[in-house]
C-alpha cells in the first residue's frame, strides 16, 4: 500500500472538514456569492490544503443536491469527481508543463462545453512554475473566461506570478497549520483508522511535521506501517531518529564548515534507502540554518561553526533546488547538488584567500615606489591591470571593467566608477587588496586604490559603456557567485 495513503483517504471532502479554519470561511463566502469571480489564486506553502480547497470547490461547483454550501458526495457528479473520473476538470502541474503549447491546450479545451457538468474546473498546480509566454497566452483567457470556466491557480511563491494575471484573480491564503489544528487533522486520521496513540506521540508528530497538513499524514502512515496500530513515545522517538533525525542540521553544519563533501553525500544516499522525505528535510534545514542566520545578525542565541556570509550562501542554495524537487526522480539530488555547490565554492574561496596571502606576502617584500607612475601608463596597461586581477577574481575584474582610472596621485590611483553597487563591492577591504595585487604585478610596485562615482558617461566613454552593457548578462551569475556567495 502506498505510504501515502493516509493523507489520500482522509482528504477533506467538505468545506468544513478543510483544515484551515479562515480558508473554509473564504470557501464560504465564495459559495455563497451571487456574483461569484470565474478565477482564484489559491497561494500557500506545501502541504497546507490548497489542492484539496481546489477539488471540494470543484464539487461544490458542480454538485446536483448542494447541501447549503456543501457538495453532498452522493450525486452523480459528486461520485464522479471523488473517483477522479470526470474529464471536466483538468488538473495540470505547471513544473512539468510549464510552456506556452501546455497553455494552449488549456485554451482549446476552455472553449469546448462541459461534456456533463455545468463548468470545467482548470487547477493549475506551482502556477508560478509557468513561462513568461505561458503566462502571456493565459491572460486573455483569465480576463474574459467563457462562461462555463472556473480557473484556480495553486501556488507556494505567488510573488512569481505576474501582477497582470494576479490582479483578475480572487485570492484565498493559506498558511502552515498550529499546533491545535495538526492534532485535530491527526486525531481524524485516528479515530477512523482506529489506531492506538499515546498523547506525547501525537505531540512529536506534530511538532516534526513543520506545519504541514501532509506531512503529518504521510509520516503518521509511514511510522503505522513500520510500528502497526499502537504507537507510543517510544516508537515516535526511534522513528525520528532513524529517519528525519538522522543527520540533523547542527552535524550538517559541522561537516559543511569541515568541508567534508564525501561524508555529506554518502550519508544523504544512506538516507534515501531507507525512505527519507528529502523535501521535509530541505524544510527542516532551512529552519535550522535561519535560525543560525538570525543568531549571526544578534537576533537570538543559536551557536554554530559557520559565519553570516556562508550561512547566507547555503540558505540560498537550499532554496534553490526545492525548486527542483519536483522535477527530478532522484529525491536526494537537489540536496547533494546545494551541498556540491556549496563546498566547491567554499574550497575555490579557501585557494583564493591562500593566493591572495602569498601575494601579500610578495607585496610586502617588495619595495615601494612612490610617485613614479603617470595617469598614462596605468590607461596604457589598464587591460594587463584587469588580466592580472581576474585569476583572483573574475569577479572584481568585471567590476573594474566598467570602470577607468581617473587620476594618480603620488601613491593613489583613482577610478571612476559608473554604479553605485559597483563601487560600494570595489571598496570592500578584500576587493581593493585584490586590484592592488594586480597593480604590484604589473608595474612592480604598490599602489593604493580610491575609488569615486562618476556621472553617467558621454562621448567617447559611449562605446566603454555599450561593451559594459553587453558584459552585464555574462558576468551576473558570477558578480553573484563571488561577491555574495
Amino acid at each position: 500500500m502506498a505510504m501515502s495513503v493516509f493523507f489520500l483517504k482522509h482528504r477533506p471532502q467538505r468545506v468544513a472538514d478543510l483544515d484551515l479554519p479562515e480558508v473554509a470561511k473564504s470557501m464560504t463566502m465564495i459559495l455563497e456569492s451571487k456574483d461569484r469571480p470565474q478565477s482564484f489564486l489559491f497561494a500557500g506553502p506545501k502541504g497546507s490544503g490548497k489542492t484539496s480547497a481546489a477539488r471540494i470547490l470543484a464539487r461544490a461547483l458542480n454538485c446536483e443536491k448542494k447541501e447549503g454550501v456543501e457538495p453532498c458526495g452522493k450525486c452523480d457528479n459528486c461520485r464522479e469527481l471523488l473517483r477522479g473520473a470526470s474529464v471536466d476538470v483538468v488538473e495540470m502541474d505547471a513544473a512539468s508543463n510549464r510552456g506556452i503549447d501546455d497553455v494552449r491546450v488549456i485554451k482549446e479545451r476552455a472553449f469546448l462545453s462541459p461534456s456533463k457538468l455545468k463548468f470545467k474546473v482548470f487547477v493549475i498546480d506551482e502556477a508560478h512554475m509557468l513561462t513568461k509566454e505561458a503566462f502571456n497566452a493565459l491572460l486573455k483567457l483569465i480576463e474574459e473566461p467563457p462562461a462555463h470556466t472556473v480557473f484556480i491557480m495553486c501556488t507556494t511563491d505567488p510573488e512569481k506570478i505576474p501582477e497582470t494575471i494576479i490582479s483578475r484573480l480572487l485570492r484565498v491564503d493559506f498558511r502552515k497549520g498550529k499546533a491545535e489544528e495538526l492534532t485535530r487533522s491527526l486525531e481524524r486520521v485516528i479515530r477512523a483508522e482506529k489506531i492506538g496513540v499515546e498523547e506525547r506521540a501525537k505531540q512529536i508528530i506534530v511538532a516534526k511535521s513543520d506545519g504541514s497538513f501532509r506531512n503529518l499524514h504521510k509520516t503518521f502512515n509511514e511510522m503505522v506501517m513500520e510500528f502497526g496500530k499502537k504507537i507510543g513515545e517510544k516508537q515516535a522517538v526511534t522513528y525520528f531518529a532513524n529517519h528525519l533525525g538522522a543527520y540533523e542540521g547542527g552535524q550538517l553544519e559541522d561537516d559543511l564548515t569541515a568541508g567534508k563533501t564525501k561524508i555529506i553525500l554518502k550519508r544523504l544516499e544512506e538516507m534515501a534507502k531507507t525512505g527519507v522525505d528529502f523535501s521535509l528535510l530541505r524544510q527542516k534545514y532551512l529552519s535550522y540554518f535561519q535560525k543560525r542566520l538570525l543568531a549571526s545578525l544578534g537576533v537570538g542565541e543559536f551557536p554554530g561553526p559557520m559565519d553570516g556570509g556562508e550561512l547566507k550562501r547555503w540558505l540560498n542554495l537550499l532554496i534553490e533546488v526545492g525548486k527542483y524537487e519536483k522535477e527530478v526522480e532522484i529525491e536526494q539530488l537537489p540536496l547533494q547538488l546545494a551541498v556540491a555547490d556549496f563546498l566547491k565554492d567554499k574550497k575555490e574561496t579557501i585557494v583564493e584567500k591562500k593566493e591572495i596571502k602569498i601575494e601579500t606576502k610578495k607585496e610586502e617584500s617588495k619595495k615601494t615606489v612612490s610617485g613614479k607612475i603617470a595617469l598614462a601608463e596605468v590607461e596604457k596597461k589598464w587591460a594587463s591591470i584587469l588580466a592580472a586581477v581576474k585569476p583572483f577574481n573574475h569577479s572584481v575584474e568585471a567590476f573594474m571593467r566598467s570602470a577607468r582610472p581617473k587620476k594618480v596621485e603620488g601613491e593613489v590611483l583613482t577610478l571612476e566608477v559608473f554604479y553605485p553597487f559597483h563601487k560600494e563591492k570595489l571598496e570592500e577591504a578584500k576587493n581593493k587588496k585584490i586590484m592592488e595585487s594586480g597593480i604590484l604585478k604589473v608595474f612592480d610596485c604598490q599602489m593604493l586604490v580610491d575609488c569615486v562615482l562618476g556621472e553617467s558617461r558621454r562621448g567617447e566613454a559611449i562605446e566603454h559603456r555599450e561593451e559594459v552593457v553587453e558584459d552585464k548578462n555574462k558576468d551576473m551569475y558570477d558578480v553573484a557567485k563571488e561577491i555574495f556567495g
